[in-house]
């Protein structure tokens, strides 16, 4: 067995004024890890087992008005311990797979989680393979939950997935597959949200879909582009949501075209990026009758336009990147924000959520300073 050990300590100080209101949130962590690995190529097997702990202290306090006192102050103390074990195993030429399991105890909870996890991949020829995995997954909810109600207990996932991959002289197609549940998500009050007696475990939820992934860097000498697809269906009931819903950061469609031309007698990489996103949902105060987050966003859209130069600086390896992003300028909305009271006719007021530019510019110089890399102005960075 070859030991593998770490740890870790941090604290984080935030203070965050949104208005008038003031919060002063900070939050300490001490981690401790050990792992011990028995890997030998001699064998088709491995295992791992290790065990992980953690100490956690958050404290807040919310100051409803910048020239008050702080009339709210929360605070919760956490200690969790883990222990898990994994095994790769290889059953025959084309079969091998992974199983293992990771359990968990929280002592803010008072809770113990069991989570088994496994995994099986076959080669169905030299140039293709198929595979599944299936697993559980818990987490303690969100610490700002945690300061309002600590009594809560773990939020668990469960991923089922199959994908197929095919790779053959610098072409690669990927489709995978997958469907996942979620369970025990928490839930509260959206009108009161520090009503610590409204908290519950009540939630559930749903994710279903495909991903498409080609990427191609034979077809045409010097370039390399990618394409991406995405589908997604799925609904949640968990935060302040009043029945299932689309929950507002998902799309039912998502789709990126890359590409990257290398102009050798320029020393020039050029890329471009498009991306596009289907309609999201968003609660419409004013359309009530048509259900929660029943609102259409417009499509999500953007072209990024990249370059990168390569050179010598001192002898090193150095490289100019420029990157542009939605240089058409389109205005994408991300949501709107909506006054807390209705106006004289009854309807919200509303602002549209955009980014706070149209357009970003990047500009940046790399130096490698590598003693044992020569500085070759006509390598393609990758």
């Amino acid at each position: 067995m070859e030991p593998a050990n770490g740890g870790s300590i941090s604290q984080d100080h935030q203070h965050v004024a949104p208005d008038t209101v003031r919060l002063h949130t900070l939050e300490q962590a001490l981690v401790g890890r050990v792992v011990l690995i028995n890997d030998s190529a001699a064998t088709r097997w491995n295992v791992k087992v290790g065990a992980e702990g953690l100490a956690q202290h958050v404290t807040q306090q919310v100051q409803p008005h910048a020239a008050q006192a702080p009339v709210y102050t929360a605070d919760f103390l956490e200690k969790r311990t883990a222990v898990f074990a994994e095994s790769d195993f290889q059953l025959s030429d084309r079969l091998a797979g992974r199983v293992g399991g990771r359990a968990e105890y929280s002592a803010l909870l008072n809770r113990w989680n069991a989570a088994p996890r496994v995994a099986l991949a076959y080669q169905t020829t030299e140039r293709s393979s198929l595979s599944g995995a299936y697993g559980r997954f818990y987490q303690t909810p969100d610490n700002a939950l945690l300061l309002v109600q600590p009594a809560l207990r773990f939020e668990q996932a469960t991923h089922s997935v199959l994908t197929y991959q095919y790779t053959h002289d610098q072409q690669l197609l990927q489709v995978e597959a997958y469907y996942k549940t979620y369970a025990h998500l928490t839930r509260y009050d959206g009108q009161h949200p520090r009503k610590a007696a409204a908290y519950n475990n009540g939630g559930t939820g749903y994710a279903r879909g495909l991903d498409v992934l080609w990427r191609d860097r034979k077809s045409i000498k010097n370039l390399e582009y990618y394409f991406s697809y995405g589908f997604l269906d799925t609904k949640r009931q968990y935060r302040q949501d009043p029945v299932a819903a689309v929950p507002t950061f998902a799309a039912r469609h998502n789709m990126s075209v890359v590409g990257k031309y290398w102009v050798g007698r320029l020393h020039t990489l050029l890329g471009a990026t498009y991306s596009y996103g289907s309609p999201r949902r968003y609660n419409d105060l004013n359309g009530p009758e048509h259900g929660y987050n029943q609102g259409m966003l417009p499509t999500y859209q953007d072209l990024s336009l990249n370059a990168s130069y390569i050179t010598s600086l001192f002898g090193q390896y150095t490289i100019v990147h420029v990157a542009a992003t939605n240089v058409l300028g389109r205005q994408n909305i991300y949501g709107y924000r909506y006054a807390s009271q209705p106006n004289e006719v009854g309807s919200y007021n509303r602002v549209a959520v955009t980014p706070t530019a149209p357009r970003m510019l990047f500009v940046a110089l790399f130096i490698s300073i590598n003693k044992n890399r020569a500085a070759d102005v006509n390598e393609r960075p990758e």
